[in-house]
């Protein structure tokens, strides 16, 4: 009998975030009967399609992504989560982050499903908005107690098992925000460029990083959307030197990577949920073998200090950063061997192939 599963995400940009793509085939490769439910909250994308043998339902719904009008949509996407599981009975619920492992939580307690729960972030540690700590806590003790109700837990990294305190698991995979391997794109012309793809967010750095291009005379390329557009982009899209490209997909989201001199992922570690983030454009850069500067104080630090695979600077520092691209583009010998130990570390140890295999076995083991 073919075991049913149905995904959870209140997100749905770019169509469908590349995690999900690559779980949800890789499941279907092992048998599974997937389906995958998403919030489109900008209304951007079809009502249902069909990828790669599984099917896309989208809840299309106009909201924000952090601002007030939450307090009422948030509890109208639960119910539409409730709504969906109870009318299709999946065996297995993959529930991704505290916004769907709710309402997946309440349906495993009245209908007895299986509940997979795939944090992509510890909401807790997360939000960037000044909360106070007790409304903190009360985030950090439910997700604590979806985690524990789990019968599956996926990591993207280990290391964020910290975040869950002295919740018993019933079992935990680390499946790792790693892309699938594919040829690199050549890049045309010569400036220097410098690629940044991720959330236009106000812990990400991108006003220090485009004041760094313009005192270096680096080409900066930003992609991407999120909760600070409206303050960050007009800076953005003002600078000569950087160019915005738009919520891209991403399939293009890899072929700037590929055409970039090197790729940047600055996390400000003074929120918690950023010091343990290992974000797939890091792996990105290590397999088209881009050097990578990260924020100290971040797992993704640790990540780039053990492999030799590019540069670190302190998050906020913008001398520091210009120096980086600078030492880059003055020193393209250095630059091309950092992109090799990535390259080299990506094939060794951070390859989809093994990270499906992990998430079909643990599936099986369910």
């Amino acid at each position: 009998m073919v075991s049913r599963v149905l995904f959870l995400r209140s997100k749905s940009p770019a169509g469908i975030e590349p995690r999900i793509d690559k779980e949800a085939r890789a499941l279907v490769d092992a048998g599974y009967d997937i389906r995958v439910l998403l919030w489109d909250r900008r209304m951007e994308h079809p009502r249902s399609e069909k990828r790669d043998g599984y099917h896309i339902e989208r809840v299309r719904s106009r909201a924000s992504y952090g601002g007030p009008d939450l307090v009422v949509r948030l509890p109208l996407w639960w119910l539409r989560c409730f709504m969906r599981i109870a009318s299709h009975r999946p065996d297995i619920v993959h529930a991704i982050d505290l916004d769907t492992g709710i309402p997946a939580f309440f349906a495993k307690r009245l209908l007895g499903h299986r509940l997979v729960y795939d944090v992509f972030d510890f909401y807790a540690d997360m939000i960037a908005l000044p909360l106070s700590p007790r409304v903190r806590g009360l985030i950090a003790r439910w997700e604590r107690r979806l985690v524990g109700a789990a019968d599956l837990v996926i990591l993207a990294d280990l290391a964020r098992q910290a975040q869950l305190g002295d919740v018993q698991l019933v079992k935990v995979v680390e499946v790792m925000n790693v892309p699938e391997e594919r040829p690199s794109r050549e890049k045309t012309g010569t400036e220097f460029l410098v690629f940044y793809g991720g959330m236009i967010a106000r812990d990400r750095g991108l006003t220090d990083l485009v004041s760094a291009a313009e005192d270096s005379g680096a080409r900066l390329l930003v992609a991407g959307h999120g909760p600070d557009e409206a303050t960050l982009l007009p800076r953005i899209e003002s600078s000569p030197a950087a160019r915005f490209l738009g919520n891209v997909p991403y399939e293009e989201v890899l072929d700037w990577t590929a055409m970039a001199d090197a790729v940047v992922a600055l996390y400000d570690p003074a929120i918690p949920g950023n010091r343990l983030a290992s974000p797939n454009k890091l792996f990105e850069a290590m397999m088209f073998g881009k050097p990578v500067i990260v924020s100290d104080g971040t797992r993704m630090a640790e990540i780039v200090r053990t492999q030799g695979c590019g540069l670190i600077v302190t998050y906020g520092d913008r001398k520091a950063l210009q120096s980086a691209l600078e030492r880059l583009m003055l020193s393209p010998e250095d630059t091309a061997v950092m992109g090799a130990r990535g390259r080299a570390a990506y094939a060794a140890n951070y390859t989809w192939a093994a990270m499906s295999n992990r998430l079909v076995k643990a599936y099986a083991e369910l």
